[in-house]
């Protein structure tokens, strides 16, 4: 069992706090989350109906927070509680069901939406990101 966080290397810190410094411009942007649930919607329609009648001003509420879940994630413990580990169990198939294919248009939309919404995107800020989520992502997948 790893109890260790993987972080504390340089390159994951510092892409860590890129993509947190991105993030942080994205959320000045008021259309950066609409902007991704669009991008979602197009790029997975599949997904769309599992959001019908969700109210989305709590929905951006709970993204936003997961969002800042994915981006810590690589800094921290291993250790069962982890801090995406409520989030995994709610997105599991013993709750919301969503399958880990759904991973990658969910991801693939957010790079394009931050492409979009930072004005200081390019290929190093994108590599922080992916390298960022990389983790939390692969963690969720495996909580399926």
């Amino acid at each position: 069992m790893k109890t260790q966080p993987v972080g504390g290397e340089p390159g994951v810190d510092a892409a860590m706090r890129v993509a947190k410094a991105s993030y942080e411009r994205c959320c000045s942007d008021p259309s950066f989350l609409r902007a991704f649930y669009d991008d979602f919607f197009a790029r997975c329609p599949e997904a769309k109906p599992r959001f019908a009648g969700t109210d989305f001003e709590r929905q951006n509420k709970l993204l936003r927070h997961a969002f800042g879940l994915l981006l810590i994630f690589p800094n921290q413990a291993r250790t069962e509680p982890t801090v995406l580990t409520r989030v995994a169990e709610r997105h599991s198939r013993r709750d919301l069901d969503i399958p880990p294919a759904l991973y990658g248009p969910f991801i693939e939309s957010l790079i394009a939406t931050v492409g979009r919404c930072d004005a200081e995107f390019g290929p190093a800020i994108e590599r922080a990101w992916r390298d960022t989520l990389a983790p939390g992502v692969a963690y969720m997948q495996s909580k399926y």
